[in-house]
């Protein structure tokens, strides 16, 4: 699965200027982290009908028909779930798009947490020089929900180890890319935002 940093230049590329709740609920479903590593609560947070087999387009929208209402009602409400959702169909892609490659490799599993631990810092390196600078700051400021299993004081708790964890440099993995490269993730952000635009359209949200 990706990481924070490409959660949120989907939702840069997606919005443009997108709202510190979005930003927020394109973090959430991984909050489960600070509850449990157990990959069936995972697979619970992220809407998946039965480990191991992602939520499809139906059902994605099935889950945001159920909390329409409410998101009608609560502007902040609306823009978390759409986060949420997004972080949950961007997970999918990747899955079978991206994470491929490290599969085949028989150190495959260290070097992925190394690429994508990389890709975190060169993104918010990227950001820092563009409209996305604020990212973390928005991230900092969004308010969560109760959604998915997830309790709201749950992600801001996972919200500070990912904002600790960005903010300090040492983190960065000194060596280069192995397997992805920053043209691939650029074209997989631009796509998935389009992707996601389409659907979000469908559902007349955006």
């Amino acid at each position: 699965m990706p990481w924070p940093m490409v959660h949120f230049a989907i939702a840069s590329e997606l919005l443009s200027n997108p709202t510190p709740e979005f930003i927020v609920g394109s973090l959430a479903p991984d909050s489960i982290h600070v509850r449990t590593n157990e990959r069936a609560e995972k697979a619970k947070t992220h809407l998946m009908p039965e480990a191991g087999r992602f939520a499809t387009d139906e059902e994605l929208g099935a889950f945001f028909n159920s909390n329409k209402e409410r998101a009608h009602n609560d502007p902040k409400f609306m823009q978390y779930l759409c986060g949420y959702i997004a972080h949950i169909y961007t997970d999918r892609i990747w899955t079978f798009e991206i994470y491929p490659p490290y599969e085949e490799n028989p150190n495959g599993r260290s070097i992925y947490t190394e690429d994508v631990t990389k890709l975190e810092f060169m993104i918010l390196r990227k950001g820092s020089n563009g409209h996305d600078h604020d990212l973390l700051n928005k991230l900092e400021a969004g308010k969560a929900f109760d959604l998915g299993g997830l309790l709201e004081q749950e992600v801001y708790q996972y919200r500070k180890e990912k904002v600790d964890f960005l903010n300090n440099l040492e983190n960065e993995p000194s060596g280069d890319l192995s397997i992805l490269s920053m043209e691939a993730i650029e074209e997989f952000i631009h796509t998935t935002a389009e992707r996601l635009r389409q659907l979000f359209a469908k559902w007349e949200v955006f």
